[in-house]
């Protein structure tokens, strides 16, 4: 689950000390070795052009290969997370089951589905519970993405609350070898949820989503978004609840991913909002984000992309917006 990909990007997370410490560290060597395209001796190397002091000697690097025992010392960690780039940190490697660490490499890197099958196979996680075997070339690690709980922000729809926004609740979670996407309000006293399959191609992904009180069907059109995941963003239509005529509507909406210990209770989280950049901050400090001076210019891009006031005649949640304000939200949650 993304829940513990987040806890294992959490700066004070530590190596593994347990019995599994050993042939985890050789399994992610073994990727590593896979995506970096090189031999043992060149990731040594590697490692002493980062640091010429590295632990990581050509003697270690075999015993750590084969599972024997794992390094204890985090600027090994530190190191190799150098070594593969990107917003990888030394804890995250050192601490992230073997699924983890696959699914953020292969975001980053073709790896070939039969390689990461067989080292599935060797997981220490796979040998106490059963996996998920990649059914393609990415859905496994997609849905290793998407899985988890979100603060959903979107426009309010009602024309009596025109201009305000709508915090709802969504969860991703697994069911068999699919996903099932559950989304709610809370509106008037009462709370309004709908649910439905979350169907995924790698790059996209949709649910068409029942209402549980009045049977209608709402359509959630997502972009799959790149690791860590703090933010899924796309278009959600169908017809307004409380409104004359149910008119059909369509807005942007994004989904925040909430790194909070337990989850607000609906009545107090899932409720029409000013689109003020202080509530919005504070509805981003209740999931684990900060500091505040950060928080507000980030309300001030989430604000900004929810109007949605281009006048192409389309309503659309391109890729590249998505991106630039996930990455906002990712330096939020890291700060």
């Amino acid at each position: 689950m993304l829940q513990r990909t987040g806890m294992a990007r959490n700066a004070n997370a530590r190596p593994r000390r347990d019995k599994a410490a050993g042939p985890l560290v050789a399994l992610k060597l073994k990727l590593t070795l896979v995506v970096l395209g090189v031999s043992p001796k060149d990731l040594c190397r590697r490692f002493s052009s980062v640091n010429p002091n590295t632990a990581f000697t050509i003697q270690n690097a075999y015993k750590w290969l084969g599972g024997k025992s794992a390094p204890r010392i985090s600027h090994v960690y530190n190191e190799w997370a150098s070594i593969l780039g990107g917003d990888l940190t030394g804890s995250f490697i050192a601490a992230a089951s073997f699924e983890e660490f696959a699914a953020t490499l292969s975001a980053r890197y073709k790896i070939p589905s039969t390689t990461l099958a067989d080292l599935m196979r060797g997981s220490p996680s796979d040998r106490q519970t059963p996996s998920v075997s990649p059914s393609d070339e990415g859905q496994w690690f997609t849905n290793q993405l998407l899985t988890g709980r979100y603060l959903a922000f979107s426009l309010a729809w009602s024309q009596a609350q025109a201009g305000k926004l709508i915090l709802g609740r969504v969860e991703i979670s697994r069911i068999g070898s699919g996903l099932n996407l559950t989304y709610s309000e809370s509106l008037f006293g009462r709370s309004v949820i709908m649910d439905g399959a979350v169907v995924c191609d790698g790059r996209t992904a949709q649910s068409l989503a029942v209402c549980r009180e009045t049977g209608r069907f709402y359509l959630f059109a997502l972009c799959v978004p790149a690791p860590p995941a703090n933010l899924i963003g796309g278009i959600f239509s169908g017809s307004a609840l409380h409104d004359f005529g149910a008119r059909p509507c369509a807005s942007r909406i994004l989904f925040v991913r909430d790194h909070s210990t337990d989850a607000i209770a609906d009545s107090n989280r899932s409720t029409y909002l000013e689109p003020s950049r202080e509530l919005v901050s504070g509805a981003l400090a209740d999931i684990g984000y900060g500091p505040e001076d950060d928080r507000l210019r980030v309300a001030d891009h989430l604000n900004t992309f929810l109007r949605a006031e281009e006048r192409t005649g389309l309503l659309e949640a391109t890729p590249a917006g998505l991106g630039a304000l996930g990455l906002l939200l990712d330096r939020l949650r890291n700060t």
